[in-house]
């Protein structure tokens, strides 16, 4: 059974940067000690945007150099949060705006960091199926829409972002995946009065002018958590596809914080020049983190053709996945 390989890749950031200066002048915290505890310069956010905006315009990356692309696709997933209504989808949307013929397959994906991994699964299936040949799969997230303008944390850590990968079948012999998903520890990260439990009503609108929800996130509990379970994983994905880190040309995680991946990469004894750890100039930009990664990766040449990555996601349900490519 033949598996994926990823032919193009694009991402998008908003014009919107907020550096660790201008955190600094509003908090009141040196820039160092921001930096000390993310790894991060600079991060980006939107103004007057949507997803689907930012999704849009990584799309519009690839198909705009490769026009004739639009006729091959015939599967479309969108990954992320913010989707524009509860009805229709957002990627049927996204199916319009971007010219996609008809006969086209639109799914959202609402998913975090993870996201990117479960797309791919999603569409190793579609192609081992036979069901699609071309897949655009496209991620966007603006946590800033769910940021309090008075947490720090969150502030100095998240990024909006878009991006698109078009995913076709590999003649390679078929990669396993690892998925795991544990509900209790679902506070850890969640954005408060953001569905129809506890929708946002007139009281809390006036008492936090957040329609879109508040994010919460207990950074410990996720540091813990990323520290017992990653290391698992990858040892397991490693073991269940046959493959040796002598064979693994590059591993490239969700790219939480500079902390955490530098934790796991020493926890795993994986050399600095086969892991990716690169948030500097973009922050944690959740489902889109793993594919921002990897094109920054090509793009630097720490990541060529004929590849073996490993590409491990983690976070938000709490869930975890991981996979092996070919790139």
């Amino acid at each position: 059974m033949g598996t994926l390989t990823i032919s193009h890749l694009a991402y998008h950031l908003p014009d919107k940067k907020i550096s660790n200066l201008e955190l600094q002048q509003r908090f009141s915290v040196p820039e160092s000690q921001i930096f000390r505890q993310t790894g991060v310069k600079t991060r980006f956010h939107v103004e007057g945007e949507l997803m689907s905006n930012l999704a849009e315009k990584a799309a519009r990356k690839i198909l705009d150099i490769n026009p004739s692309l639009a006729s091959e696709i015939d599967a479309l997933i969108l990954v992320g949060h913010g989707f524009e209504y509860q009805g229709p989808i957002t990627a049927a949307l996204l199916q319009h705006r971007l010219g996609l013929k008809k006969d086209c397959l639109a799914l959202d994906l609402p998913q975090g960091c993870s996201g990117y991994i479960n797309a791919l699964a999603v569409c190793k299936g579609l192609l081992s199926g036979d069901l699609a040949g071309c897949i655009l799969l496209l991620t966007a997230d603006t946590p800033s829409f769910a940021i309090s303008s008075d947490n720090l944390e969150l502030l100095s850590l998240f990024s909006d972002s878009g991006t698109a990968s078009v995913i076709r079948k590999s003649d390679e012999e078929g990669h396993k995946f690892v998925f795991g998903t544990d509900g209790s520890g679902s506070e850890f990260l969640m954005v408060k009065r953001s569905g129809t439990v506890h929708p946002p009503d007139v009281e809390w609108l006036q008492e936090t002018n957040m329609p879109h929800g508040k994010m919460q996130m207990d950074g410990s509990a996720i540091f813990t958590f990323a520290l017992k379970t990653v290391p698992k994983m990858i040892e397991e994905v490693l073991m269940k596809n046959n493959v040796k880190d002598d064979d693994i040309g590059l591993y490239v995680f969700h790219q939480a914080n500079s902390f955490l991946l530098e934790s796991l990469r020493k926890k795993m004894k994986i050399p600095h020049e086969k892991f990716f750890n690169d948030i500097t100039e973009v922050g944690n930009t959740v489902s889109s983190s793993i594919p921002i990664a990897l094109k920054q990766a090509a793009d630097s040449g720490r990541l060529n053709r004929g590849m073996k990555v490993v590409l491990a996601g983690f976070g938000i349900g709490l869930s975890w996945g991981a996979t092996i490519v070919k790139y």
